[in-house]
């Protein structure tokens, strides 16, 4: 793509989940990096002429932003709650959580060997690595009784659930970027169900992508890949860059 016009249909908002699809999921998600060959063409994709690069995550977006070793792209990050532009101007903020969890379902939780991750607007209990644990455990039936009993958005991933401040999703952000940006086509990738939002409004304005995993069935209308080489493939092949 070498060339722009002022025409809202050749802007292409290229968006992505971030763990599990960008960067492979590890056990502590304090451990995942940035997949080699996503960089590469997201260091490429971002300064490429009609193309516009966002990162969507649960993440916080500091948290987010220091995996992606300053790439010039728009952050939607804590589920969609914080949006920073391309140079880190923060452009949306919830306010932060003020509540602690339960002191007995964090003694309950650590015993059964769940992983507590506290963050700016929620807190995550993981069991990744966590063998013959079940998302209706009662710990974690526990955690979402206090969420839900404290008016938080309770929102469920591949082996981890969130208690979040209330707002924005990831596809509520993912429209408001695509409109700040006059994205005339979408393409969305990722990898889980909370993603599934963020996927139908780009299956409706472009191409959805689904990152395959034996923990998560692929939403309709969809394209799956097997691996983040394969998602770069298809993606020079519909974005030049």
């Amino acid at each position: 793509m070498t060339t722009r016009s002022t025409g809202r249909d050749c802007v292409t908002l290229l968006a992505f989940d971030f763990d599990g699809t960008l960067a492979p999921i590890q056990d502590d998600p304090a451990r995942v990096v940035l997949d080699p060959a996503a960089a590469e063409f997201l260091a490429e994709a971002a300064r490429a002429p009609g193309v516009v690069v966002a990162i969507a995550s649960g993440r916080d977006s500091e948290d987010l932003a220091s995996r992606l070793d300053g790439l010039p792209v728009y952050l939607i990050a804590s589920h969609g709650l914080e949006i920073r532009g391309p140079y880190g101007r923060s452009i949306r903020s919830a306010r932060p959580l003020a509540l602690e969890l339960d002191e007995s379902i964090r003694r309950a939780a650590e015993a059964c060997g769940l992983r507590i991750e506290k963050k700016t607007h929620g807190i995550a209990l993981h069991w990744r690595g966590v063998r013959s644990l079940h998302p209706a455990h009662p710990v974690v039936e526990q955690f979402r009784h206090w969420a839900a009993s404290n008016g938080l958005d309770v929102i469920d991933g591949r082996r981890v659930v969130e208690a979040r401040m209330q707002g924005w999703g990831k596809d509520a952000a993912l429209r408001w970027v695509s409109s700040a940006t006059a994205a005339g086509r979408v393409i969305f990738a990722g990898d889980d169900v909370t993603d599934f939002g963020a996927l139908q409004f780009a299956v409706e304005h472009g191409r959805g992508l689904f990152m395959r995993s034996d923990e998560c069935v692929p939403p309709p209308g969809v394209t799956v890949v097997n691996s983040c080489e394969d998602l770069v493939r298809i993606l020079r092949d519909e974005v030049p860059v």
